[in-house]
This record gives C-alpha cells, sequence and structure tokens, in this order.
C-alpha cells in the first residue's frame, strides 16, 4: 500500500470483504484502526471477522493473501465468533467495516458479559501470581 490514508484503507477493506457474504461483521483494530498513531513500516492490518457459519483455515489463508496481495501489507485475522478476553475488547475499540447494529451489540453483550463474569477473577489470579513472584525474591 502506498498510502496510510486511513479513510482509503477502510474503503479498500470494505469492498474486498463485502464479497464474501459469509462475513457478518467485519473491523479494523490496532494501529492501523487509529489514525493518530503511529504507523512503521511493515505495520500489519489487523482485521477480526464474524461468520455466520464455521469457516475453514483455508477460506482464513485465502482472505488474509488476497488482501494481503491487494494492499501490499501484511494481513492478520482474528476470527471472532470465538475470540477470547481480553483480544475482544481490543477489537471492540477498532472501527467496523461490515454488519449491522444487531450483530455488533451481540458481540458487544458477548464483551460485556465476559467482562463481568471473567475479568475480576482473571485480575485477582494474577495479582495473587504478582504477590508470590515478589515475596520469593
Amino acid at each position: 500500500m502506498q498510502s496510510n490514508d486511513n479513510p482509503s484503507l477502510t474503503q479498500q477493506l470494505t469492498t474486498l470483504l463485502s464479497h464474501h457474504p459469509v462475513i457478518k461483521l467485519a473491523i479494523l483494530f490496532g494501529s492501523r484502526a487509529d489514525p493518530a498513531r503511529t504507523k512503521h513500516f511493515g505495520s500489519d492490518i489487523d482485521l477480526a471477522i464474524m461468520t455466520g457459519e464455521p469457516i475453514s483455515s483455508h477460506f482464513k489463508m485465502e482472505l488474509m493473501q488476497a488482501i494481503s496481495t491487494e494492499l501490499d501489507c501484511p494481513v492478520d485475522i482474528v476470527v471472532v465468533n470465538d475470540a477470547p478476553e481480553p483480544i475482544l475488547g481490543e477489537i471492540l475499540k477498532g472501527q467496523r467495516l461490515l454488519g449491522d447494529n444487531n450483530t455488533y451489540a451481540q458481540l458487544l453483550a458477548r464483551h460485556l458479559l465476559n467482562t463481568a463474569d471473567f475479568l475480576p477473577l482473571r485480575q485477582r489470579i494474577l495479582k495473587e501470581r504478582r504477590e508470590r513472584w515478589i515475596q520469593s525474591y
């Protein structure tokens, strides 16, 4: 890709992804989703997709290759159907490229439930590990 022009990138990605009806939701996240963040040479495109049905690793690899070839940039795709926290939280900070409000709301609700249920437990476990590590010195 010759330009880091974010509107152009989002338009190109939206066009490429719209040719795949199995993709119900697509979100650009990471450094390429935030125009204020400095992009470094070789910075990849982080893309999250939600599909209406399970997809094969072959489909995912072909999609990554097609986008990478078209935009001349490495691409990483996360399938959000089974993405864990805290990755899901990072994804939701990005820019929605495809998908209706209902689909997006379902993903957001899942994230909020996961956050309420599991993140306090995760924080407690990390705190206990940190305290054990500190006490070992």
